[in-house]
């Protein structure tokens, strides 16, 4: 069985188990009184012995799919730790609108690790969650679209402030206008300075169309995390159908990956409203 994680992963927590250090303590405390009774030559037998167990037992137990799965346990839990440590991160640059939706989502997971929510038929969500393993899994899933959602409300909040601060239809009469001079213009200068700042100015006006493309996109898809996560709380809480849940929120996974993409581009967005190109000043200048 081939475990979640590089086999390195698992090779280090074999070593730094404490059963493994009991088992090395316990052959170099034989070394040391081995050596001490009959010299040096007798307690390298039993380093000897110790490290032939040692490359054994870390073998195995690397192997072990019982103790692989323990170790994806620990790490998918480290995970979820990690998402309230990016959420206090992120929480400053995210508008409140989008706080108050991802806090409601915050609420549906807390709702999976409460007992008093999970208990169905006698049994505590802790027990649901020994009798069918994909259910937790599920769970960490979660997280992980918790911390999909955070870092989208971040893109989405500077789509919107950028947007804010832009005005195509400004920007389409600076064209205008500068297309009428440059038509009555007959300095070669003046003219190709005049088609530079069009130029630019184009540039904004693509830049903005794709802007609000992009954030459109970004906020269906927080949408979307919302919606699934709901549904991933009703199946959770009812036992019905764990596997198609696990199927859809991998698909969505995947999705999101190129979602985070477009997120990105709000930097160059940035660039471009910073000034980098001292032209576009020049029709703001001359109204």
């Amino acid at each position: 069985m081939s475990g979640k994680y590089p086999f390195k992963v698992y090779l280090s927590k074999a070593f730094h188990n404490v059963y493994n250090y009991i088992g090395m303590g316990l052959f170099a405390g034989l070394f040391l009184i081995e050596s001490a009774s009959n010299g040096l030559g007798h307690g390298l037998g039993w380093l000897m012995v110790g490290g032939g167990l040692e490359l054994v037992y870390l073998y195995m137990l690397t192997l072990n799919p019982r103790f692989q799965r323990v170790v994806d346990s620990q790490l998918e839990d480290q995970k979820e730790l990690q998402v309230f440590a990016l959420r206090n991160q992120l929480w400053p640059f995210i508008e409140d609108s989008i706080r108050k939706r991802y806090l409601e989502l915050e609420q549906l997971t807390a709702r999976l690790r409460m007992d008093e929510a999970g208990n169905v038929g006698g049994r505590s969500m802790t027990q649901r969650e020994l009798k069918d393993p994909l259910l937790k899994e599920n769970m960490r899933k979660v997280a992980t679209l918790l911390a999909s959602y955070l870092k989208l409300g971040v893109a989405v909040t500077r789509y919107h402030n950028y947007l804010q601060h832009v005005d195509p239809d400004r920007i389409r009469k600076d064209i205008e206008r500068l297309n009428r001079e440059l038509e009555s213009t007959e300095d070669e200068r003046v003219k190709e300075v005049r088609q530079k700042n069009i130029d630019v100015l184009q540039k904004r006006l693509e830049k903005i169309e794709k802007a609000r493309a992009n954030v459109k996109y970004l906020e269906a898809q927080t949408d979307t995390i919302g919606d699934t996560m709901r549904l991933v709380v009703d199946q959770a809480i009812t036992l019905s159908d764990p596997k198609g849940m696990s199927t859809q929120i991998d698909g969505l996974l995947t999705t999101l990956q190129d979602t985070e993409l477009i997120a990105a581009e709000m930097e160059s967005f940035e660039e471009l409203e910073a000034g980098l190109d001292p032209v576009v000043h020049i029709a703001r200048e001359r109204e």
